[in-house]
């Protein structure tokens, strides 16, 4: 992981798509996505599904590049701290992941669980009411890959993603 933050990147929050990844986000404390895939750096992740932001925003407490869950005990890049999370990550996800994670590589953030004092709660999710400037108008994703905001405008109480101030402006 990364150590070195500038004065953006500890104000920047990375917005995923969440389909399953809230859900596995809550069962695991962790973020599992495709192996190498860039970031950022940036301190805190939230969570866009059923459009809307979640209200639970985790800090990254660290995270593990391309890793298959047959690796965990042979890496040698890997901190105690590091496997020792991996350890427990891979018992938790045995019934739901294994196989599929025996096989393949994933990059695996560690976040805050959702009930941490260093998780940000707000107390509302944040709706999506941006659309399209066509004669339909209709909805569109906040996000389909991923987007930075402003931790400080997440702070502030707003409502709407229309409100959220990108990070790096």
């Amino acid at each position: 992981m990364s150590s070195s933050f500038d004065e953006k990147s500890s104000d920047r929050v990375v917005v995923v798509p969440a389909r399953e990844a809230l859900d596995e986000y809550l069962k695991y404390g962790a973020y599992i996505c495709q192996p190498y895939r860039s970031f950022r750096p940036c301190v805190r992740m939230a969570f866009y599904t059923k459009n809307k932001i979640d209200r639970r925003i985790p800090r990254i407490l660290g995270w593990v590049d391309a890793i298959s869950r047959d690796e965990i005990e042979t890496r040698t890049d890997l901190f105690d701290s590091e496997r020792a999370r991996l350890r427990e990550l891979r018992e938790k996800m045995e019934s739901t992941r294994s196989e599929e994670w025996s096989k393949e590589q994933f990059k695996i953030f560690f976040l805050t669980p959702p009930d941490s004092p260093d998780t940000l709660v707000r107390p509302n999710d944040i709706e999506n009411d941006l659309f399209s400037n066509t004669p339909a108008q209709r909805r569109v994703a906040f996000t389909q890959n991923q987007r930075y905001i402003s931790l400080l405008s997440l702070k502030k109480g707003v409502i709407y993603t229309s409100d959220l101030g990108d990070a790096d402006e």
